[in-house]
């Protein structure tokens, strides 16, 4: 690890008392900002809200993937004798291309990878839906 010189320690404490003094004159100008970042979550609600997000992400996510296994479990057990049991997995396999599109992915080439991955998935996704249902 890189040793710091005398110049740069100085240069490090300046912004450190800098941040130091504008946070004590927030503090002052503003009383009732709380004292801890853990307090502010707690004062606003962001725990319950990230709790919440957290569940969406990854409880659809779950129940995506069992849905995907059934489908696939019942085109195996009845060996693609039915229309009705490709469009339930195409509509399973897009659900579970959106939702790692949207959830998982936030910035990017692989955002933008996956959101144009699944919209054209979706797209064809309908297109074979309205061919079957014609």
């Amino acid at each position: 690890m890189r040793q710091l010189t005398d110049a740069e320690k100085k240069q490090l404490e300046r912004k450190i008392d800098k941040l130091q003094k504008r946070q004590q004159t927030l503090r002052e100008t503003n009383p009732d900002l709380p004292k801890t970042l853990e307090a502010a979550s707690v004062e606003t609600g962001d725990v319950r809200s990230f709790r919440l997000n957290y569940f969406w992400k990854y409880g659809m996510l779950g129940i995506i993937l069992c849905l995907l296994a059934f489908n696939v479990f019942q085109l195996l057990r009845w060996r693609g004798a039915n229309d009705y049991i490709n469009v339930n997995l195409v509509v399973a396999l897009m659900l579970l291309f959106n939702h790692i599109a949207f959830h998982f992915t936030k910035a990017g080439w692989t955002s933008r990878v996956m959101k144009i991955a699944a919209g054209i998935w979706a797209v064809l996704g309908l297109v074979y839906i309205f061919w079957v249902f014609r």
